[in-house]
């Protein structure tokens, strides 16, 4: 075939497309459509897959609410003991006579040369009654193997005698394996170091005096026979390691704190286990020697601490503070650390008296934090930047679930036991970093989700923006926070509800509510409430007038356009109260000598007055207070 004319030609370039160039017209749509079955990729289509698969990037990528935990943000390593089938007992101890006289003789030779031939006498007619003694207690069972031991009355007096008088380590052992047998009274032994022995006790009153007595004389009895003073710190106890005397006694103490530890653990009786806590505080100090132990005794207080009755709790918590006194440098991050979890992890759990409940947990921790600022200062910065984050995260992406954390009871009772660390220790400790983080989280929790259905979770927010201030001497402003609740759009198409709105335990008010009078007449009561206790801490400061003019301005419009009577009297009687007490600064201020910049003499303006209890603006707010108070404790 010849070729094309010059006419063809044009016509095939218009009109004709090559294959190429119908390939390249056609590549990006079959790409999209269909994939290409033999799973083989060209460079160029793996490039724009990539492309395609790439999500956009998120603004918070490496965080997630469900990452951001208040509760284990100090990590997961609490140091727990893992408790195994045998952990909790050792067994009873061995009562062979040549053993225990081994022991006692190791106890008597240290003090031969101190004894006088009236006491040797003593101690061979000690050990002829516990020959006699032993005699007694071994019964003999249906086989020729198993022993049966009885504790009745008169052997218990018999042995409460020697090691009340003697300090007999013979009787003290026997007396220790019949209280490990009282301790797991109705619980399977476990441990036990001779299966053919069996220990038992004659009847309840025999049951009751051995552990009453042991429980009482086992810590004195260790210290006279060491030589030790009730004051003895655990260096002492280290010590005792090179001592005869410490090797003999060892395994007593051991046993002695492991029994009780178990009675403190499973007993039923609220009275025995108080007892039993109260006195391993008297013997927290031999821990020192038993690390393990002293793991087990914080994880068992902790416990108690938070579920138990009033007394108990305070009993714990009481142990808990002497352990991290104690063993300060070892414990206290332990304590402090599952201490904290314990607690945010009880703000969830709906209880009877909650409330209540809730605030001596957070003044517990707030006390063992105050033991040790320095350490405790470090906690609670990790804590609020983690509160930081969540904030940050629900204000920008306005995220549901973040959002639903920071309204949790774990978020607000975080926020609070920070406060209350602050406000304890800002006047002797530079804690004012701390101040600038947490205002700022508070600040951000109250302007988070605006509306009258989270009316306590703003006043929570200025009542704590106040008691930072008050105690701290720093200025922070609260008037746009609480002006804001006037503004709340309420009817009073509902009827007076009888239940009162402090008794509401979530921080998100019912709708059904806010169309009752309580909730307006709450708003208002809430604003004078907090304009109160703000305007008592600056009512004598040279800047007073200009603090409070925009506030009673509001006010003043409120009660214009308010037709309930009742809130009108209680706002007229609080804008006069204040308006004169604008007056009477202002007239201190035009008598001035001193220029605005001595920021020295306007610290120390109006200091006579502001010391007079008796003024009567000051009066006024004060009664305001103690009202609010009193309702509270009502209620």
């Amino acid at each position: 075939m010849g070729k094309l004319g010059k006419k063809a030609r044009k016509f095939a370039k218009k009109n004709l497309q090559s294959v190429d160039k119908r390939n390249r017209k056609l590549k990006p749509f079959f790409k999209k459509k269909f994939a290409k079955k033999n799973g083989r990729r060209d460079v160029g289509d793996e490039k724009e897959e990539k492309k395609v698969e790439q999500k956009p990037k998120k603004r918070f990528p490496e965080e997630d609410p469900q990452d951001i935990s208040i509760d284990d943000v100090f990590g997961k390593d609490d140091d727990e003991v893992h408790h195994d089938g045998d952990s909790d007992s050792d067994g009873y101890l061995d009562e062979d006579p040549a053993a225990v006289k081994g022991a006692e003789g190791e106890i008597s030779d240290s003090k031969m040369s101190m004894q006088s031939k009236a006491s040797l006498s003593e101690l061979k007619k000690q050990r002829r009654k516990l020959a006699k003694l032993n005699e007694k207690l071994v019964d003999e069972a249906d086989s020729d193997k198993s022993k049966r031991k009885v504790l009745s009355g008169s052997v218990l007096g018999t042995c409460c005698d020697l090691v009340d008088e003697e300090q007999s380590v013979q009787a003290l052992v026997r007396l220790l394996n019949w209280y490990r047998a009282a301790c797991h009274y109705g619980h399977e032994p476990s441990g036990i170091a001779s299966p053919d022995i069996c220990y038992d006790i004659e009847d309840n009153e025999t049951y009751a005096k051995v552990m009453i007595f042991v429980l009482q004389k086992a810590d004195h009895t260790f210290r006279n026979i060491l030589g030790l003073s009730d004051s003895s710190n655990k260096e002492k106890i280290l010590k005792l390691k090179n001592n005869p005397k410490w090797d003999s006694l060892k395994p007593l103490v051991k046993s002695f704190l492991r029994s009780t530890m178990y009675l403190v653990k499973h007993a039923a009786d609220s009275e025995m286990i108080i007892f039993g806590v109260t006195q391993l505080r008297v013997s927290i100090v031999f821990f020192a020697a038993f690390p393990d132990l002293l793991k087990k005794l914080i994880k068992i207080s902790i416990h108690l601490w938070v579920t138990g009755e009033d007394t108990l709790s305070q009993q714990a918590f009481l142990t808990l503070k002497d352990i991290s006194m104690v063993f300060n440098s070892e414990c206290f991050d332990t304590c402090l650390i599952n201490m904290y979890k314990a607690f945010l992890h009880d703000c969830d759990i709906p209880k009877a008296n909650s409330e209540q409940r809730l605030l001596f947990l957070r003044d517990s921790l707030v006390e063992l934090c105050s033991q040790d600022v320095q350490k405790s200062y470090t906690k609670a910065s990790v804590s609020i930047t983690q509160l930081a984050k969540l904030l940050k995260m629900a204000l920008t992406t306005k995220n549901k679930e973040a959002v639903e954390k920071i309204h949790s009871g774990q978020y607000t009772n975080c926020v609070d036991l920070w406060v209350n660390f602050i406000a304890a220790n800002v006047q002797d400790c530079d804690l004012k970093p701390l101040v600038y983080t947490i205002v700022q989280v508070i600040n951000g929790v109250a302007q988070l989700i605006i509306g009258p259905r989270y009316l306590l979770l703003r006043v929570k927010c200025i009542q704590w923006l106040n008691q930072l201030s008050r105690t701290s001497g720093i200025f922070i402003p609260i008037a746009s926070l609480v002006l804001d609740m006037l503004e709340y759009k309420t009817t009073n198409d509902g009827e007076k509800q009888e239940q009162e709105l402090q008794a509401v335990s979530t921080v998100k008010l019912p709708k059904n509510w806010l169309k009752s009078q309580n909730f307006q007449e709450q708003c208002i009561f809430s604003v004078i409430e907090v304009l109160a206790v703000h305007f008592a801490q600056w009512s004598f400061h040279i800047s007073f007038p200009e603090l409070a003019t925009i506030p009673i301005m509001r006010l003043k419009y409120f009660y214009e356009r308010s037709n309930m009577e009742g809130l009108k009297r209680v706002v007229k009687r609080f804008i006069e109260q204040v308006e004169s007490n604008i007056e009477f600064v202002q007239r201190k201020r035009d008598d001035a000598t001193f220029s605005p910049n001595d920021q020295q003499s306007a610290d120390m303006f109006m200091q006579l007055e502001k010391q007079n209890a008796k003024a009567p603006y000051t009066q006024y707010y004060q009664s305001i207070i103690d009202k609010a108070r009193g309702t509270k404790k009502k209620k």
